[in-house]
């Protein structure tokens, strides 16, 4: 019997929460202090209930930074160029409250004319904290590095070996895949968003091979006949992206938007959601009429909340159950990939039977197949039949298919070969 794959993930939580010289921090002048540590636990309750379970977060280490958080451009201060703020120059950005500081031309045209972009210096939190070593120590698996504004992180960024673009510049470093979130105080409606778009990406990367998600365009798969969309595509289609019937849709969009974050559009899409969340992979392709009530209560006063409880929704909707599909070998459960960040790349067939799964961290991984039960071996001349012979193979009388649960690939024997599948990639072995 095939075993759900449940992830718990160790998390460092790194807290940018400048002290200023009264004793005081960043976070009490802006009024944030008392909401720093629900933001992160809301962040693992949204994991927790878009997983079904399946992926629970635990802090291993919260650690604070008391200094500004340093950038890779300088800021003109008070005292001269300076690669992070001070007490002074933020004091006198928030004046008059946190709402508006980004448009602050004062600080916009003098202290910062430069382009600031996403500045933040990560190799610097990098080193100062040793995190390669910490993450090949195991000491955690995530970081969430909870900011007070101005920050100019990316929402998510991959650190590790053979790192991609998560919706931020990855960094290569000698440890396993790390996704490096940002969480922020003042925009908690926005946490999860972040790791839509991680999700968008990885999964992008599973189907297609290692693109990137670029958008949104409209009408992106329109003509596209149905049979033809990768499994992400059918999840992620919607008004906005195809012109056949809606699924799911996609972190900005929802079933029935016609532009970014139309939460709260009343007219009604027909959507494949519900069959998406309850019966994959054996889809019926039943469609429903969709409409916000799907994930806004009655009721609920939802200006403040609209955003997260459709993150909580989409994530809800994804795939989640056992096994692998039987085209392709990809996971049932694609919170393993979001636990991971690792799928396959290639597949090798060795001449001695097994085969090496290489993902795209560089991780290799050997797998032999284990012979069908309703083969039959292969006779030696003799016409004896040999089991014990390590050069001898099963025959089946047709094509089998078979899960493997520990190494999560699907097998197909047939009489003269043996194939392997797993995240897209395919290798064979013949046995005749």
């Amino acid at each position: 019997m095939l075993s759900q794959h449940r992830h718990r993930l160790k998390v460092l939580v790194i807290e940018q929460n400048p002290l200023f010289a009264d004793g005081t921090r960043l976070s009490d002048l802006l009024g944030m202090t008392d909401k720093i540590k629900p933001s992160v636990e809301e962040l693992y309750d949204d994991i927790r209930f878009g997983s079904h379970g399946l992926v629970t977060c635990e802090t291993a280490a919260w650690e604070r930074i008391d200094g500004f958080p340093a950038h890779k451009i300088f800021f003109n201060l008070p005292s001269g160029p300076a690669h992070a703020l001070d007490e002074e120059t933020v004091r006198r950005l928030y004046e008059k409250g946190w709402y508006g500081w980004w448009s602050n031309e004062w600080f916009t045209k003098e202290v910062c004319p430069e382009d600031v972009g996403f500045s933040f210096d990560y190799g610097r939190l990098i080193r100062e904290h040793d995190l390669i070593e910490r993450r090949r120590r195991g000491e955690f698996d995530m970081i969430l590095l909870v900011n007070q504004d101005p920050v100019w992180c990316f929402e998510a960024c991959m650190m590790g070996r053979n790192a991609y673009w998560i919706n931020g510049d990855p960094i290569e470093a000698d440890c396993p895949l790390t996704a490096i979130m940002n969480v922020s105080v003042s925009r908690r409606d926005a946490n999860f968003e972040c790791f839509g778009h991680m999700m968008e990406n990885v999964m992008m990367h599973v189907f297609t091979g290692g693109s990137d998600c670029s958008g949104y365009p409209e009408g992106e798969w329109n003509g596209i006949p149905y049979a033809d969309l990768n499994l992400w595509q059918k999840f992620s289609a919607c008004a906005h992206n195809y012109d056949g019937t809606a699924a799911c849709g996609n972190v900005h969009f929802s079933p029935n938007s016609v532009r970014d974050y139309d939460w709260k559009n009343p007219d009604p899409v027909l959507s494949t959601w519900r069959d998406w969340r309850d019966n994959y992979p054996h889809l019926t392709g039943e469609a429903e009429l969709f409409d916000p009530s799907a994930y806004i209560p009655l009721g609920m006063d939802c200006e403040k909340h609209a955003c997260r409880l459709h993150h909580r929704w989409w994530f809800s909707c994804m795939p989640h159950t056992v096994g692998v599909t039987l085209k392709g070998g990809y996971s049932n459960s694609w919170w393993d990939y979001f636990a991971s960040l690792d799928y396959v790349e290639e597949i090798r067939a060795e001449e001695e039977g097994s085969f090496i799964f290489r993902y795209r961290s560089g991780k290799e991984e050997a797998f032999r197949p284990v012979p069908h039960p309703t083969r039959v071996y292969r006779s030696n001349p003799d016409g004896q039949c040999a089991p014990d012979d390590p050069q001898d193979f099963y025959k089946p009388a047709q094509l089998v298919q078979t899960e493997d649960a520990k190494h999560g690939c699907l097998v197909e024997y047939r009489p003269d070969s043996v194939t392997v599948w797993k995240d897209g990639k395919t290798a064979a072995i013949r046995t005749i």
